[in-house]
């Protein structure tokens, strides 16, 4: 009966760990979704984000337009998303999901709203501004 049981607990972690074979982290583990909308007030924002491992392209936002995506954060908190912003002669860049500073505050939505000055996360408690990366 124990090596009955030991194969049944190591299918259930294996199912668990790997899901429903459609390759994605089981649905326990939400998805992340960041949303940046162009506040830096007349000229279309271009925003290209990136990480280890995807880069999701350039994208054109009109003013008070937002791009979104969303991911899954790893288990570690080292999921990270840097993007570059660009409008008229102006090149910004910024760690717009860093997991360390956004994994508990966001949960599964990161909203920015973007400003020539830099970003600001809005949250319960208000818009929380930051600088531009150097």
């Amino acid at each position: 009966m124990g090596d009955q049981q030991n194969v049944y607990i190591v299918f259930l972690f294996v199912f668990l760990l790997f899901g429903s074979g459609h390759g994605k982290i089981p649905p326990f583990w939400r998805d992340t979704h960041v949303t940046m909308t162009n506040s830096i007030g007349g000229p279309p924002l271009t925003i290209h984000c990136k990480s280890k491992q995807d880069d999701l392209g350039p994208h054109v936002v009109p003013f008070h337009q937002f791009y979104e995506f969303k991911f899954q954060p790893n288990f570690w908190k080292s999921t990270l998303f840097f993007c570059s912003f660009q409008w008229g002669k102006q090149f910004k860049w910024f760690d717009i999901f860093d997991a360390q500073r956004d994994q508990d505050i966001c949960k599964d939505q990161c909203k920015w709203d973007i400003k020539p000055n830099g970003p600001c996360r809005l949250d319960k408690k208000g818009p929380k501004c930051f600088p531009w990366n150097k």
